[in-house]
């Protein structure tokens, strides 16, 4: 390995930042563009006369190195479920470190020119800690993982591994603002003239950003200087899209460097300020970020297998391999959940998921731990059919479905599904008691409105064959065969709502004087020289 060329040039840096896994597209431009200062590694006289750019796009295989630095702020609302709740501001930082191979994988009939819609990739490194208001979290992808395949055909990419689960932190670290598989899409393939310069396709930007979708972009890209060894390029402007239904706004500064020789981007570097509208699943941000990255053509791999993947191009990626290992240490409960399901709530005596689907949620999730029963004893399905039409009480319609049954992992389970009614708008409900052989006991509910059934998608299915039970944190005490009952068990989504994960929870209750130091925007956030 060629140290010389995976090593980060010393580039001018905008701090960092990132949420809970979270780092996004994020660019810098306006005041922030006027003072990155510019300077490419080994940057030669500009040429005053036409050159020709071209790009091998036959490559595909790269060494790929890159650092995302970030800084700013997560804007929260304190009920998601209330577009006009007041909002909650919390200042957060971070840094992500990758280190990767990467290996575009072509369907048959496609051409050099074609987009790439799969990479695989080895992670030597894949590292990340974010600050969020004081408190600090590191994520690493487990060194297990030894092949990762990208999906882009929707975007953003859909991440996942052949050799294990991902957890969400894991997706997010590795769900990068900048694809490294579409950086010479930017090039553009023509003669240009030093100062010339030429608008980026929508299309292109959405794919080198990880955008779902663009409504407006006045992005350009100018050549800088060129010569016999490389050819410099500087892209600037904004862009108005989306990510997953949830709208964003990007101010893009971006400098590349094509080896002339290689003909491949071999160094790039962004700086990105990003605002973010608070999605169902995820929090509205203002940050600003620096993203530098160094690739290296390689002639045979160094740890990807030498076999490619096998990949089947005519259909979507694999169901089963984008399921994700979600777990509550505080209800005791660990399972395998469709990826769009999310934690929103995580404290002890219940945690709270919902299934977003282009930022509408879908479905909520109720996970509580009960005491444990004398030994001997054991729920009837009776005893628990009594229980829903209480809880439920005047929301109560019918029972459609109850049952007995045992799930793969060994644990006994009850099953409940009920209709009614909240405030004239027809409601499901699925609610399963688990219990196993040691008294662990949990309660799963599944609320849902009527139009939103069918979306469910045999979610309540997935959930009882992979649930497993563990003591929760806290240990819920010996007792009763009694529920604790909470009324908020059987109610709507419009009022189950929680103020985000409990990460984000716990620190915004924190006193203000811990507080300090938070800035208000970006424009706050100084550039270090």
């Amino acid at each position: 390995m060629n140290s010389e060329v995976l090593r980060f040039s010393t580039h001018p840096s905008v701090s960092s930042g990132t949420r809970r896994g979270f780092l996004s597209r994020i660019l810098a431009g306006g005041a922030l563009a006027s003072s990155w200062a510019a300077g490419w590694p080994d940057a030669g006289d500009a040429s005053a006369g036409e050159s020709s750019l071209r790009v091998n796009r036959g490559r595909d295989l790269f060494r790929v190195r890159m650092q995302i630095d970030v800084k700013g702020n997560v804007n929260l609302a304190k009920d998601p479920m209330i577009p006009d709740s007041p909002k909650q501001v919390l200042p957060i930082t971070g840094k992500i470190s990758l280190d990767y191979e990467e290996r575009y994988l072509r369907p048959e009939g496609a051409t050099a020119e074609s987009a790439i819609i799969v990479a695989e990739r080895h992670y030597h490194e894949a590292t990340g800690t974010s600050t969020l208001n004081r408190t600090t979290q590191a994520t690493q992808l487990r060194d297990s993982l030894d092949s990762i395949l990208a999906r882009r055909e929707q975007l953003p990419e859909t991440i996942y591994s052949g050799d294990d689960y991902l957890t969400h932190e894991e997706v997010e670290l590795l769900r990068t603002p900048v694809a490294s598989c579409a950086i010479d899409s930017l090039v553009p393939t023509k003669t240009l003239r030093v100062g010339e310069k030429i608008e980026v396709a929508s299309m292109t930007l959405a794919s080198v950003f990880n955008l779902t979708a663009i409504a407006a972009s006045d992005v350009q890209m100018e050549l800088v200087s060129a010569d016999a060894a490389d050819a410099k390029l500087q892209m600037r402007g904004k862009i108005e899209g989306s990510v997953a239904g949830v709208p964003t706004q990007l101010h893009v500064l971006g400098k590349l460097t094509l080896d002339s020789t290689l003909q491949t981007v071999t160094w790039a570097a962004f700086a990105v300020h990003e605002t973010r509208e608070i999605g169902n699943a995820e929090p509205g941000f203002d940050v600003t970020a620096t993203i530098r990255m160094i690739r290296k053509p390689l002639a045979k791999p160094e740890r990807l297998p030498l076999i490619a993947a096998k990949v089947d191009f005519d259909q979507s990626p694999p169901r089963d391999r984008l399921l994700m290992n979600i777990g509550s240490d505080y209800v005791g409960v660990n399972a395998l959940m469709d990826r769009r399901w999310r934690i929103m709530k995580d404290a002890p005596g219940e945690a709270i998921l919902r299934m977003i689907e282009n930022d509408r949620s879908i479905a909520q999730l109720n996970l509580r731990p009960l005491p444990r029963l004398a030994e001997g004893e054991q729920w009837t399905i009776e005893a628990f059919e009594l229980d829903v039409k209480r809880k439920l009480g005047d929301r109560f319609g019918e029972i459609l479905q109850s049952q007995t049954d045992l799930t793969e992992s060994g644990l006994r389970m009850l099953r409940v599904v009920a209709t009614g009614q909240v405030q004239g708008v027809p409601i499901q409900w699925i609610m399963m008691h688990f219990s196993d052989d040691e008294q662990h006991r949990v309660v799963a509910t599944l609320t849902m409105d009527g139009e939103s059934v069918p979306k469910l998608d045999g979610a309540d299915v997935q959930l009882a064959a992979s649930l497993q039970l563990a003591n929760p944190r806290g240990n819920v005490a010996s007792g009763a065969g009694e529920h604790q009952s909470d009324e908020k068990s059987g109610q709507t989504g419009e009022k189950l709502g929680d103020t985000g994960s409990t990460r984000l929870e716990s620190i915004a209750s924190r006193p203000s004087d811990e507080s300090s130091g938070e800035v208000s925007s970006a424009s706050d956030i100084p550039v270090q020289r």
